[in-house]
């Protein structure tokens, strides 16, 4: 039996297939399934139900995932560990970060750490769901909003907060805005996952647009785009457009009126000794936002 099929099993069942665990270690379909069954020949054991459709654990298989993947992580671990005691902190970090906010608010921080630390290489994710899964193999990621995780260490990086925003082109040809109750009288762009406004005001008045936009999208990327094309108004995070409007492409309205601002996170595992560069990263990472929101 040997190690290496042992770690190819526990992969090809954290990734649900042959086909993604492949795309992740880059070894060939037919090489994965052939280790598997040379692993099953070795230990007697049928571990894996295979049809054209899906990948199940036999009942054997799933009691033997329970005990040698912990084994595994410690193992890699180890390694990991062993290998930064000989080299100092180096090797690849695998990272995951929503694509809303990679650009703007992530990329400048990560080319900064990347100056700092040239031994260390950058694996990033980008997700754009909600609660997005397979998050097991990295060693750190980005989340907004609260975070009731009790199994991860949750650091606070930055703040955000939603503000409305137009083109003066679009400004200047459609009726005038007052009060948050005319944005229903206007063109809405909306993107995921500002799909529903919620603002309110400094005067603790509260309003809930939840009208279907003329444009909307999965990524607010795209929303921003079409907001600065004149199209109509947007409601973004203002580390997305706070260029835009310092070069005057787009225009806040109605500044009284934002959502709740929301945290973002930075996520690692909780465990009592954490590879140097992720240590490195986390430090990296808190020392970079506290500097710009200090200057802020």
């Amino acid at each position: 039996m040997k190690l290496d099929d042992l770690n190819l099993f526990r992969l090809i069942v954290e990734n649900g297939s042959y086909t993604l665990a492949s795309k992740k270690t880059g070894i060939p379909v037919a090489t994965l399934t052939r280790r598997i069954q040379a692993l099953e020949e070795d230990i007697k054991i049928k571990l894996l139900h295979r049809d054209a459709r899906k990948l199940s654990l036999t009942e054997a298989g799933q009691s033997f995932y329970d005990r040698c993947s912990p084994l595994l992580e410690q193992l890699v671990e180890a390694t990991e560990n062993l290998s930064e005691c000989c080299q100092g902190t180096s090797g690849t970090l695998r990272l995951a970060a929503p694509s809303n906010i990679a650009m703007k608010l992530l990329q400048p921080m990560l080319s900064a750490f990347l100056v700092a630390y040239p031994d260390i290489k950058i694996d990033l994710s980008l997700y754009s769901d909600a609660s997005p899964t397979h998050l097991d193999d990295k060693h750190a990621f980005i989340k907004i909003g609260p975070q009731r995780d009790s199994s991860m260490i949750a650091r606070k990086l930055h703040t955000v907060r939603d503000i409305l925003v137009a083109s003066s082109t679009y400004l200047s040809t459609n009726a005038p805005l007052t009060d948050a109750g005319d944005l229903e009288k206007h063109h809405l762009l909306k993107g995921w996952p500002l799909m529903r406004w919620r603002l309110s005001n400094d005067r603790g008045q509260h309003i809930c647009i939840s009208q279907q936009g003329r444009f909307e999208a999965s990524e607010l990327r795209v929303v921003r785009a079409a907001a600065k094309d004149g199209l109509g108004i947007a409601l973004i995070p203002d580390v997305l457009v706070k260029k835009d409007i310092n070069e005057g492409e787009l225009i806040q309205i109605l500044p009284n009126w934002t959502t709740e601002p929301r945290d973002i996170f930075l996520m690692y595992h909780d465990k009592t000794h954490h590879p140097a560069k992720l240590r490195a990263f986390i430090d990296f990472s808190l020392s970079y936002f506290h500097s710009e929101n200090t200057e802020e």
